[in-house]
This record gives structure tokens, C-alpha cells and sequence, in this order.
């Protein structure tokens, strides 16, 4: 049961009595105010109300500073934006919500007069890397979702450049689930540069009074006796192009359970191989390189090199076994409906002649399965777990009164399945809708960032019940007033299950069913699940295994006087016809014409107050000399003249060597012409085939030949 609290944090930039306080989120901030911190929080426990509350301390210290919020998505920006205007005493001009719709000219002046900005890391990282702006007078950095810092994501290019360039930076790392074991956590510790690691559970003392609890029912169910014939058909027909991977030594023949994980490790191990072995295009040492591998000892590319063997048949059969095994698991987990969807892909496939594709069809396995589902109306081949959700949400309704449900799916297409099973089921006692996210297939545009806002809000204020949810839902947003979950299988992931439970028992007690199928691929999956998050809370509850930052020198910001705004307007709104006129100034004018109007422009007074007032130049990004600027000038023009249809000129790979030879071997940017011919035979571009791309090279614009001197001029894209 909840505590009833009277008190209310209220303060400097807080509006007064709107927030709620709380003793374990009093403790937070008083631990993250003065150290870059990671705060791990169950879901429904608040954390953006820290990051708020540390946001007004932040401004309070430093009223001229700004305050970036990040968030994953564009919906959980539109979210902390609302959080931001309704717990801060601030104007709504003073909190500022970035997207890459929002034109750079606007993104700079909006960064240049708000006290906080909300957006996605892209949107920021595009422009620290554009000199937009800088992070020089930047107080505070809340990374939500901060379990996403990992790999090449923005968090970690914005939280370096902020370290590099503010001298007192703050940190606010935000996540319910940081990682599954100590190397993953070290990870999102060392990319944020923390400091300190803060931890609460709902068993900690100041926490339980202010939670629900979550009851989670796990409903198996079994498979028929019909799927699980056409499962056995199917895998069957796995074990027969499993015997090339035994038979040629690419897996080993005692191995209890086979996983796409192996065959995609196949074919990963196969092409870093490849890449590794051509001239090393990967650009790792051999340590590195041994690292990435799947596979170790032995290495396929070792394996395949002694067999043999012929690498498209690998990749092939890769893609065959990858297929069946995907195939399997909607079968056996989802619903008859996805299988037959996914084996009607690969008949399209087979049918533009790919052999993995093919191999499969020509089945006798397959022809088989083929013949029973064509005959489904006379056969019920309809998963249990969908009578099993029919019969929770009737459940729900008579026991608990509870008409507001979530379920969450793996799939967009049982999705929508769903959706309609329960729109027939209920008629019109339910509104029910999905809620997914966005995608770049041709065939599937998703839903975009607008449309899923506008269907959250709805399912917030009543006007939808049911909403069925893919991976979409998982992260960060506020779902309130559910009192019930439904996973429709479980996810191999301590993450997504936290984030799934964690939608329920935020305003009262709730409950979270997850279905099983038995004898499937769901039971390791939820045992993996909760192994996980068994090792992740193990290494939380001793932190002190983290190794933590304990570099970081700290001085005052110190601020440059106030601006004029309305010169700064002035400057931004000419912004994009500046930009223009500069192009067309560039490519219509001599080079030598250009240096001196360049070198007389950054001697003068108006160069200074552009930089006084923020304006980012070119050259103050990228430093090069006269002869470098001389290329690149020639290069616009040569556009200008034959690039004038906007068509990107290709690049024979033979004129693309000679361009390199030349600039690779040439002193003060010229080639004796005989050595080049020389160079050029080298890499077998000789007689009418050397005659032929140099020519095209000069006729480009990329070199120039002058007596017995080949001169580099502009290098390729």
C-alpha cells in the first residue's frame, strides 16, 4: 500500500506543490548534485522527476547555463518536454524540444536562448559535429535511457565532447536496467565517465512505501498435437542441411542445441575473415580482429581455407538453417497465421532464383507442410496462447474490473493479428488499437513518430483500452493507470523484461501474465531473462566492482557577457541565403580571386563579430593550407561545370588507383610521367586500358598532365 505524503518539493525554478516528495529520491539527487552518476530505478519509481529536480539545482547554480535532456525516441522527448513545463517554474520558450525537422538555422537560435533542450542525441550530435554550437556552457546532461550508451550511439560522441569541452560538466545517467553482467555495466560507466552508482530496488527501506506490487503469473500452454507434427516435419528438414556444417567440420556433431546464433556466426566469423585477410579493410590488429569472432578456435575461415569449400554454398546453406529455425519459432511460439506468411517469403525468393530459397522449397518436407496448411479450414491449427489471452482479459474484467490492458509482442504482423482477434472477439465493448514503431520498408512504412504520440495520449486518457505493442512501448514512456500486462512469449533479454513488467503497478497493484509455450523455444528465453537480471542486480548491490571515474578536474563556467538577440536573429535568419550565395561566390570565382577575398575577410572587423556572436567558419573546423583549399575549390567548380545535373559521376576503380598512385608517390602534388606509367603497370592498368581511365582522370578534373609532369589535382569523394 502507498504512503500518504503531505510534503511537496518546492524551491528555486519549481513550480510550487506540483512535486510529490519522496525520501529515496531526496537521497538521489543529494548523491548525484556534485559526480557524474548512473541512477538505476525500477520502472514507475520516478526518474524523470530526478532528472528535474536536479535540472532546477542545476539552474539555480548557473542561471545562464543551459541544460540538455536526451532521450531514444521522439515520443519520450514530447514526454519529458510535457514533465519539464509542468514541474518547472520556466516559460515555455525557455524549454526547447530539438528534432532534425527543425531547420539548423532555428535549432541554433532556440540553443542560444533556452534554458533547457530536449531532443534526441542524433539531432545534437549532427550539430556539435557542424560547429552549430558547443557544450561549453553546458550545466547539466541527463542520458536517458542511458543502458543505449554503447557501440557507435550518439550518447557516447556527445558525452566525450561534453568532458572534452565544458571544465565543470554533470552527467545524469538514467536507466532500470543498465546492462546484464559487470563488463556491460563497466561499459555504460566508462562511455559516461561516472563517478557514482546509484541502486534502489523495491525491497530498499526507502523505496517499498511508495510502490505497488506486481504479480507475475507465468501461463503455460502446450502445443497441439497437429503443430507439433508439422514442427517435427519442418525440423526435420533442418537436421538434413544441418549435416553439411557436421560433415565439413563447421559445427561440432555432439552439440544438444543448434540456434540461428551459430549460423549467423558462420557467416559474421566467414565475412570479417574475408575483409581481415584482403588488405585488412577492417583497420584492426590481429588481437582485435580474434576478438570479434564467433567462433575462435577453430576459425571457420580456417576451416573452409582446408576443406575447400566453396563459400557461397556456405552462405547459403547459413541462410537455409537461419530460415528453418526462424520458421520453427513463429510456428511453434506465435501462430500458424506468421507461418505461412514467412513461408510465402520464401517462395517469392525462390521464385528470383536464390538458392537458399530454392533448397528449401524443393523439399519433399516442405510440400508436405504446404499441403496441410492449404487444407487448414477443414484443420483448427490456431496457437493456444491466443485462447489464453481471450481468457485473461475476460478475467481481468470480472475479477479486477480492469477494462485498461497492454500486451506486448514481438512481431508488427501479430500485432495486427491480435488486434483483429480481439476486435472480433469484443465487438464494440473495446477500442482497441496497436502501437508500433517506425520503419524503412518499402512494404511497411510503421507508424510515425506523431502518429504513436497522438495513439499514447489516447490510451492515456481512456479513449482507447487494449493496446497491443511491439518493442516500441518497452523503453521509458509513461503508461499510467495499467493494471495489467500481457507478454505474449517471453524475451531472451533482463532489459526488455524489466521495461515490459514495468509498465504495470505504477498507480496500483498490478499484474503481469507472461505465456509459455511448452517444449519451445519461450522456455529458455524467460529462464535466460531472468538469469540476467539476477547478475545484473548482483553486480548493482556491489558496486564496488565497477571501477569508476575519479580523473575529472573541476572549475567554474565562466559566461561571456550578454548579446544582442536581435543581432543574433539577423544573423540566423540570413543563415540559409548566406550559405547559397556562398556556393555560387565560389564556384564562379578564380581560385586566387577566392584566397584574397578570404585572407582580407579574416582580418576583418566583421569577421570578428560573426565569431564574437557564436557564427562557426569553416576553417575553424577543418585546418588546411593554401594547397588543400586549392583542391577543394577546384573540385566545387569542376561540379559546378559537369556535375551541373546533380548526378554523381562514377568512378571506374582503375582511374580511382592512378588518382591515388599520383597522390600517394608525387612530391609537391606532381609525377614524373614515365615513373607513373611505371607505378600504373604495376597494378596491371597498362597499354589501352592506362590510356583510357588517365584520360578520363584528366578529363574529370582529378589530374592534369603538363610536359613530362602528371599533377594531382582534387581527390575523389
Amino acid at each position: 500500500m502507498q504512503k500518504e505524503i503531505n510534503q511537496y518539493f518546492n524551491g528555486p525554478f519549481l513550480k510550487k506543490n506540483k512535486v510529490i516528495q519522496r525520501n529515496y529520491q531526496k537521497n538521489i539527487i543529494n548523491s548525484c548534485k556534485n559526480k557524474n552518476s548512473l541512477v538505476v530505478l525500477p520502472t514507475g519509481l520516478g526518474k524523470t522527476i530526478i532528472g528535474i529536480l536536479l535540472a532546477s539545482k542545476c539552474i539555480y547554480k548557473y542561471p545562464k547555463a543551459k541544460i540538455i535532456m536526451l532521450a531514444p525516441t521522439r515520443p519520450l522527448v514530447s514526454q519529458h518536454q510535457d514533465s519539464c513545463e509542468k514541474f518547472l517554474d520556466l516559460t515555455s520558450e525557455e524549454i526547447t524540444s530539438f528534432t532534425g525537422k527543425i531547420p539548423p538555422e532555428k535549432r541554433i537560435l532556440s540553443f542560444k536562448n533556452s534554458k533547457i533542450l530536449i531532443s534526441t542525441p542524433q539531432v545534437i550530435k549532427n550539430d556539435l559535429l557542424r560547429g552549430r554550437y558547443d557544450l561549453k556552457h553546458v550545466s547539466l546532461i541527463i542520458f536517458d535511457e542511458a543502458h543505449k550508451t554503447k557501440g557507435n550511439y550518439a550518447y557516447n560522441f556527445i558525452s566525450e565532447e561534453y568532458i572534452r569541452t565544458c571544465v565543470d560538466p554533470l552527467i545524469l545517467g538514467l536507466t532500470a536496467s543498465p546492462g546484464k553482467n559487470y563488463d556491460r555495466i563497466q561499459q555504460i560507466c566508462d562511455n559516461l565517465y561516472i563517478e557514482n552508482i546509484v541502486f534502489k530496488n523495491y525491497q530498499d527501506k526507502d523505496v517499498k512505501d511508495y510502490i505497488y506490487d506486481i504479480d507475475t503469473y507465468i501461463n503455460l500452454v502446450d502445443l497441439p498435437i497437429k503443430l507439433r507434427e508439422i514442427s517435427a516435419v519442418w525440423y526435420n528438414l533442418f537436421d538434413k542441411f544441418l549435416r553439411f556444417f557436421i560433415k565439413n567440420k563447421l559445427l561440432p556433431p555432439n552439440k544438444s542445441y543448434y540456434s540461428k546464433l551459430d549460423f549467423l556466426g558462420i557467416s559474421r566469423d566467414l565475412t570479417l575473415s574475408l575483409h581481415f585477410k584482403k588488405e585488412n579493410t577492417l583497420e584492426l590488429s590481429e588481437e582485435e580482429f580474434l576478438e570479434t569472432l564467433y567462433f575462435k578456435s577453430p576459425k571457420i575461415i580456417d576451416i573452409v581455407q582446408e576443406n575447400q569449400l566453396d563459400i557461397p554454398s556456405v552462405y547459403s546453406y547459413c541462410s537455409s538453417c537461419i530460415s528453418i529455425l526462424h520458421a520453427k519459432d513463429l510456428l511453434e511460439t506465435q501462430d500458424i497465421t506468421l507461418f505461412k506468411s514467412f513461408l510465402n517469403k520464401i517462395k517469392y525468393n525462390a521464385s528470383k532464383e536464390i538458392l537458399s530459397a530454392k533448397r528449401i522449397i524443393n523439399s519433399e518436407n516442405f510440400n508436405y507442410i504446404n499441403s496441410i496448411i492449404e487444407s487448414e479450414e477443414q484443420i483448427n491449427l490456431s496457437h493456444p496462447k491466443l485462447k489464453k489471452i481471450i481468457s485473461i482479459i475476460k478475467e481481468e474484467i470480472a475479477e479486477f474490473n480492469n477494462k485498461k490492458v497492454l500486451i506486448f509482442t514481438q512481431y508488427r504482423e501479430m500485432a495486427e493479428f491480435l488486434k483483429n482477434l480481439l476486435k472480433n472477439e469484443f465487438k464494440d465493448q473495446f477500442k482497441i488499437e496497436k502501437f508500433i514503431g517506425q520503419t524503412s520498408k518499402t512494404d511497411d512504412n510503421g507508424f510515425p513518430q506523431h502518429l504513436q504520440i497522438e495513439i499514447m495520449n489516447k490510451f492515456r486518457e481512456g479513449v482507447i483500452d487494449i493496446l497491443i505493442a511491439t518493442s516500441v512501448a518497452e523503453e521509458g514512456l509513461d503508461i499510467p493507470n495499467v493494471d495489467a500486462i500481457i507478454c505474449y512469449e517471453p524475451v531472451p533479454s533482463e532489459i526488455r523484461l524489466i521495461q515490459r513488467r514495468g509498465r504495470t503497478g505504477r498507480y496500483s497493484p498490478g499484474r503481469c501474465y507472461i505465456l509459455v509455450t511448452e517444449e519451445t523455444i519461450d522456455i529458455p528465453f524467460f529462464i535466460i531473462a531472468r538469469r540476467k537480471e539476477s547478475s545484473m542486480n548482483s553486480v548493482l548491490s556491489d558496486s564496488g566492482q565497477v571501477i569508476l571515474n575519479d580523473n575529472l578536474k573541476r572549475k567554474k563556467i565562466i559566461f561571456p557577457q550578454q548579446k544582442d538577440i536581435s543581432l543574433e536573429s539577423k544573423i540566423i535568419e540570413n543563415y540559409r541565403e548566406r550559405r547559397e550565395k556562398e556556393k555560387q561566390c565560389l564556384a564562379n570565382r578564380s581560385i586566387e580571386d577566392i584566397l584574397t577575398q578570404l585572407d582580407n575577410f579574416c582580418n576583418s572587423e566583421e569577421y570578428r563579430n560573426l565569431k564574437n556572436y557564436g557564427v562557426t567558419f569553416y576553417s575553424d573546423l577543418i585546418k588546411f593550407d593554401e594547397s588543400f583549399l586549392h583542391a577543394k575549390i577546384t573540385k566545387l567548380k569542376n561540379r559546378k561545370i559537369k556535375g551541373s545535373n546533380n548526378q554523381k559521376i562514377y568512378l571506374n576503380k582503375h582511374v580511382k588507383s592512378l588518382i591515388n598512385l599520383v597522390k600517394i608517390y608525387s612530391r609537391n602534388g606532381s609525377l614524373n610521367y614515365k615513373k607513373f606509367k611505371e607505378l600504373a603497370r604495376d597494378e596491371d592498368i597498362i597499354d589501352k586500358k592506362f590510356y583510357l581511365h588517365f584520360n578520363q582522370a584528366c578529363f574529370l578534373g582529378y589530374l592534369k598532365k603538363l610536359d613530362n609532369q602528371v599533377h594531382f589535382v582534387m581527390d575523389f569523394d
